[in-house]
C-alpha cells in the first residue's frame, strides 16, 4: 500500500523525525482544552457527555444486544462497546477521564504525523480548528477509530497484512472505517503509477474518485436513513444536523481551486483523497447531509493536500485557510453561545 509521487521524494524515511512533532502535539493536547474554551459559555462536548453517561450509570449494548452475525461485530461497533464495559467491571483499570485522554492524546499526535509528513512543522497550525478540537476531545469513537487508520498510513503501507487486520479492527470501533479503507484503496488504484487503474485516462479516474464522493454524499444524505432501515442499523433513528451552505461554502471553493491544477493535485494519494472528501462535502451542500464529521476526519489529508500544491495556488489557499479558521472559531463561538 505504497505508492509516492515524485514531488513527495523529500518526506522523512527515518521515524526518529517524528519525536519532536509527537512530543509537542502530544504536550499540547494534555492541556485542559475544554475548560479553556469552552469556560463561560453554555457549550458541551456532546458526544464526552453520552460517553461518560454511558460508562457511569452501565449502559452498555453488551449487556443486552445479541451478536447473531459476524457483520454486527462492524455493525454494532463491538471494540468500542467492548472497551467501555472492561473500564466499567474494572478489568480496565483507568478512570474514565484518563481513557478519554488518551485517545485524544493518540489522535491529536497521529492528525499532527500526517501533517508533519507531507509539510513539516508550519502547516500544524491548522490543526488548531474546531472540526480537529469537537473530533479530538467529544468525538472519541470516531478519534481513535481513525487514529488507527493514521498509524496504518504513516507506518503500515507496505504490510498489507498488517494493514488490513488494523482497519478491520478499527472498522469494530467505528463503522464508518470500512469506507475510509475503500476509498483509500481506490485512491492507490487510481494512482498514476502502479494502479490497477493506472492505464485509464487521467480524466476518468479524476472522475472516479469525484464520483465516489458524490455518491457517499448522497447516501449520508437523502438516501441515508434509507440504507440503514434496509440494513436494520440501529442508527437509522439518529439525527444528525447538517451544516449551513453558508458554512460548507469554504469548502467547495478550495475543490474547485484543487480542480483547477488538477493533474497535479491528483498526483498525490493526499491529494486523490481530498478531492473525495471534498465533493462529497460539496453534493451536501445541495442534499444537506452531515458531511462535517468526514470532513474532520480526513482534515489532515486536506492540510497536506494544500501544502503539496504548486506555489500559486498555495499563496491563495493558505491565506484563506487562515481566514476561515477565524471564521469558523467565530461560528463555532455562536453556536454554543446559543
Amino acid at each position: 500500500m505504497n505508492n509516492q509521487p515524485a514531488h513527495q521524494a523529500l518526506l522523512p524515511r527515518d521515524y526518529r523525525s517524528y519525536i519532536i512533532p509527537a512530543l509537542l502535539s502530544a504536550l499540547i493536547s494534555l492541556l485542559p482544552w475544554p475548560d479553556i474554551i469552552l469556560s463561560g459559555t453554555r457549550g458541551i462536548l456532546l458526544d464526552r457527555e453520552v460517553y461518560t453517561y454511558q460508562i457511569v450509570f452501565r449502559d452498555n449494548l453488551l449487556d443486552y444486544f445479541h451478536f447473531s452475525s459476524f457483520i454486527d461485530y462492524f455493525t454494532s461497533e463491538y471494540t468500542w462497546w467492548f472497551l467501555l464495559k472492561a473500564m466499567q467491571d474494572g478489568d480496565i483499570p483507568l478512570h474514565y477521564e484518563t481513557f478519554f485522554q488518551i485517545i485524544t492524546t493518540i489522535s491529536v499526535v497521529t492528525a499532527a504525523l500526517v501533517v508533519y509528513r507531507n509539510a513539516g512543522f508550519f502547516p500544524l497550525m491548522f490543526l488548531a480548528n474546531p472540526l480537529v478540537f469537537d473530533l479530538c476531545y467529544s468525538q472519541l469513537r470516531s478519534a481513535l477509530a481513525i487514529s488507527i487508520l493514521y498509524i496504518v498510513y504513516l507506518f503500515f503501507r507496505k504490510s498489507t497484512l498488517i494493514a488490513v487486520a488494523l482497519c478491520l479492527f478499527a472498522a469494530t470501533i467505528h463503522t464508518t472505517m470500512i469506507i475510509f479503507l475503500a476509498v483509500y484503496i481506490l485512491c492507490i488504484m487510481t494512482a498514476d503509477e502502479g494502479g490497477r487503474l493506472s492505464r485509464w485516462p487521467l480524466e476518468a479516474r479524476l472522475a472516479v474518485i469525484l464520483g465516489t464522493g458524490v455518491i457517499m454524499g448522497l447516501i449520508i444524505g437523502p438516501l441515508r436513513e434509507t440504507i440503514l432501515n434496509l440494513i436494520g442499523d440501529r442508527r437509522a433513528e439518529y439525527l444528525d444536523l447538517a451544516a449551513s451552505p453558508l458554512y460548507l461554502s469554504f469548502w467547495v471553493g478550495l475543490l474547485g481551486l484543487l480542480l483547477l491544477d488538477y493533474r497535479h493535485t491528483f498526483r498525490s494519494v493526499e491529494g486523490r483523497f481530498s478531492l473525495f472528501i471534498l465533493s462529497l462535502v460539496t453534493v451536501n451542500v445541495f442534499t444537506g447531509g452531515y458531511s462535517l464529521r468526514f470532513l474532520a476526519l480526513g482534515y489532515p489529508f486536506v492540510i497536506a493536500t494544500i501544502m503539496l500544491a504548486r506555489p500559486a495556488l498555495k499563496a491563495f489557499a493558505i491565506p484563506a485557510l487562515s481566514i476561515y479558521m477565524i471564521a469558523q472559531w467565530i461560528y463555532y463561538f455562536v453556536g454554543i453561545a446559543g
